[in-house]
Formats: C-alpha cells, sequence, structure tokens
C-alpha cells in the first residue's frame, strides 16, 4: 500500500469517527465499524500494533463517551482533539 493510499485509509477512518449523527444514532454499529476498520488496516499489515491500539483507544473513548451522553440524554459533538491517533491520521497543526 502506499503512502498515499494510507493516508486516504486513515483519513476515511477518521471521518468515521468524527461522524456524529451515526455515532449518536447507532452507537454499537458506530463503533464495531471502527474496530473492524481497525482490525483490516492491521491484519493486512498497513499499519503497526500500536497505530492500531491508539484507534482501538480512540474507539473505546468515542463509545464511552457516547453512551454517557445518550444515558443523559445530551447529542453533543464528540471532541476527537484530545484523543491520540496515529500521527497520519491527524490532520496537520497551522503555524
Amino acid at each position: 500500500m502506499s503512502e498515499t493510499d494510507l493516508e486516504m485509509e486513515l483519513k476515511a477512518w477518521r471521518l468515521l469517527l468524527e461522524d456524529d449523527a451515526y455515532r449518536l444514532d447507532f452507537p454499537e454499529d458506530y463503533y464495531d465499524t471502527l474496530i473492524r476498520r481497525a482490525d483490516e488496516l492491521v491484519l493486512h499489515e498497513f499499519i503497526s500494533l500500536e497505530d492500531w491500539q491508539l484507534l482501538k483507544d480512540a474507539a473505546d473513548q468515542a463509545y464511552r463517551l457516547t453512551v454517557e451522553m445518550l444515558s443523559r440524554n445530551q447529542r453533543d459533538c464528540l471532541n476527537v482533539g484530545g484523543m491520540r491517533l496515529p500521527r497520519i491520521c491527524t490532520p496537520p497543526t497551522r503555524p
């Protein structure tokens, strides 16, 4: 897989992570899809186990926060800025 393909795959994963409508309407499916896509990336050796762990941790955190929000009848956007993600999955910071 080329760097460009890898960038596209990880950007697609991040866009899924940031999909608040999907996350709030179908939290279990959202979580399962994030994990399945991360598993596919590591199984095909596109990412390292360390990067897979970062993706899994972010998915776990997003799911946990979503369940907490929904239990309080909140439908807030997920703040992914504080989540640790693989470098290539994180948009560059502006000076």
